[in-house]
């Protein structure tokens, strides 16, 4: 735990005598945006500390939890875990979260390439500052897009994040840093010129969950890698990522000699906030919204592209977006989205980008061996006594499946034994506690066996107001074999019905995308397929989820229990104590 504007700052912000080094120190927290407020940190940095392997090198990382009263764990994001499942990070999936004042050894091989990043898995921390950058490099000669750029520098990485205060978004910063009234707190990327520079790229954590736009002023961007997945290329002058995802871009350093901004600015969004003041009348459910916005343009983050060889006294002063959000004397104007958007003229989508290796074979076929569907809803308490963590029937209860998520007391894949089997449930075996009651809390898991095809078609039937999910796929990767937005909520019978009818979508069994997180619109039905071969228990997570959990997560437990690895005889365990 720290505080932002700290000692090591010297009130640099305020006071001008004071150096601007002091503002740049490493270990000084603070950000034009917000007042000072305590931060939760990995080495006091914010971002945490940046961690660049090569593939298959194996990872060893202490973590010391100093924080007071308050557990903790970490996700390596986009990593598989073959064979070390109980290091993915989930607490009460994986490992028991890490108490306070002790030490948690994680060790795992980075055997996935690519972009990712590590945080803490309750997002509340994760927005506080406990993020870093996790880099795996392949080796030039297996690396397909090496051909297309000149310079990969392990300094070009760029993590964006929101900035909160008491709750409200304030800024966005890159990599820590946010504009300065004295222009001294932008994140600086070097580049050659005339040479090609591949940038990497994660939103890695936000209360709101807005998309944000990223440009570059004047410069164009080739994408070449989307969550660690090589992808075919596109030129395009503006990236919208939403929260989790992961994106690499080539910048060719073509331009005159001087510094350009790098931008990120919040796309429209809308968060619904219920006001629970609001009573009821006549047993009338009487509820009272507002929205919180994502538009204004305060709501921005720079950072500075410097060609080197530029001359000194031609800084950029930071503060406000240059060039109407960095397009400006751009030739081409095209646009690239993450999500499942209609490809248009001027715009490229997520359907529009395919992966450079094709399916495997076991997944090209028109049937798999397992389907399972998941209907995205919500529910309101009809009983004080339905839902035990709100106890209020003014608020919405999220669900997959009429099932609302919620954690065991010791971790489903280390102490499965300790886990009731009471507790676990799936569309086919509801709790005999869920039959008296609306809300039906339990450890939602779906089985499948190792080595199956396995397809998931998601329908969102209206739980996210004008908003959309993001759902984020521990220890796996998966094809996204197509997508269709709908009108109105669409209930499982109409789907199946059109699907039966081949009028739903018509499926990519070819050269999808591969992703680990992906964008469930309003009213969208999408479509995933994976290859279960990666034997543990996996989270299906709501990225939206400021704590544990608010109900839509989903565990996948992929093979049975002896096809697993087995857990360290010392590993840590935890759990329900009661006495004689």
């Amino acid at each position: 735990m720290y505080h932002t504007d700290n000692h090591i700052c010297q009130d640099c912000r305020r006071n001008s005598s004071h150096p601007l080094s002091s503002c740049n120190n490493i270990f000084c927290q603070m950000t034009e945006a917000s007042n000072p407020r305590t931060i939760i940190t990995a080495n006091r940095q914010i971002p945490g500390p940046p961690i660049q392997v090569c593939q298959n090198d194996i990872l060893i990382v202490d973590v010391i939890n100093r924080v007071p009263g308050k557990s903790v764990t970490l996700h390596w994001r986009g990593q598989p875990n073959h064979e070390a499942p109980f290091m993915d990070g989930v607490p009460m999936v994986t490992q028991c979260p890490i108490p306070s004042y002790t030490t948690f050894q994680y060790k795992f091989r980075a055997s996935k390439p690519g972009t990712h990043f590590y945080h803490a898995y309750m997002d509340a921390d994760r927005s506080n500052g406990l993020f870093g950058a996790l880099i795996v490099r392949k080796s030039d000669r297996t690396e397909p897009s090496k051909k297309m750029y000149d310079v990969d520098s392990k300094d070009h990485y760029i993590l964006i994040s929101e900035w909160s205060d008491r709750d409200l978004s304030k800024a966005l910063l890159v990599n820590g840093k946010a504009p300065s009234e004295r222009g001294s707190s932008l994140t600086m990327f070097n580049v050659k010129p005339g040479r090609r520079h591949r940038f990497r790229v994660a939103y890695t954590s936000g209360l709101s969950g807005c998309p944000v736009n990223l440009t570059v002023d004047n410069h164009l961007l080739k994408i070449i890698e989307l969550d660690g997945n090589p992808t075919n290329p596109h030129e395009v002058s503006s990236i919208r990522i939403s929260k989790g995802e992961r994106i690499d871009f080539i910048l060719k350093a073509s331009q005159e000699i001087g510094a350009y901004y790098l931008s990120v600015k919040y796309e429209p969004c809308q968060v619904i906030i219920l006001r629970t003041e609001t009573p009821f009348e006549n047993s009338q459910r009487n509820d009272n919204f507002d929205t919180s916005s994502c538009e204004s343009s305060d709501l921005h983050g720079l950072a500075v592209i410097n060609y080197e060889g530029r001359p000194k006294g031609t800084e950029k002063k930071g503060g406000k977006i240059a060039n109407d959000g960095g397009e400006k004397n751009t030739k081409l104007k095209r646009h690239f989205d993450t999500s499942l958007c209609r490809t248009e003229s001027g715009k490229v989508c997520l359907g529009d980008v395919k992966s450079l290796d094709k399916m495997p074979k076991e997944l090209r076929k028109e049937t798999v061996d397992r389907n399972i569907f998941l209907a995205i809803d919500y529910k309101y308490g009809e009983r004080e006594t339905d839902y035990e963590q709100y106890a209020d029937l003014r608020k919405k209860i999220y669900r997959i499946n009429n099932l609302t998520f919620s954690y065991p007391a010791s971790p489903l894949l280390t102490q499965p034994m300790d886990v009731p089997s009471n507790l676990i449930c799936n569309e086919l075996s509801i709790p005999e506690k869920c039959q008296k009651r609306n809300i039906c809390e339990c450890v939602h898991l779906e089985a499948v066996d190792l080595g199956t095809s396995v397809e998931i078609m998601i329908v969102e039937q209206g739980a996210g107001g004008d908003d959309e999910h993001i759902l984020h796929f521990h220890g796996n990767h998966f094809y996204i074999v197509g997508s269709r937005q709908f009108e109105r909520p669409m209930s499982r019978k109409e789907i199946r019905e059109l699907d039966q009818a081949g009028s739903l979508l018509k499926r990519n069994l070819n050269n999808p995308v591969l992703k680990d997180t992906i964008r469930i619109p309003r009213f969208g039905v999408v479509i995933l397929r994976f290859l279960a071969k990666n034997p543990g228990i996996w989270m299906l997570r709501d990225e939206n989820s400021h704590g544990w959990s608010k109900g839509l997560d989903l565990a996948i437990e992929v093979g049975e229990r002896h096809q697993m690895v087995s857990t360290p005889s010392n590993f840590p365990t935890c759990g329900d104590y009661i006495g004689p």
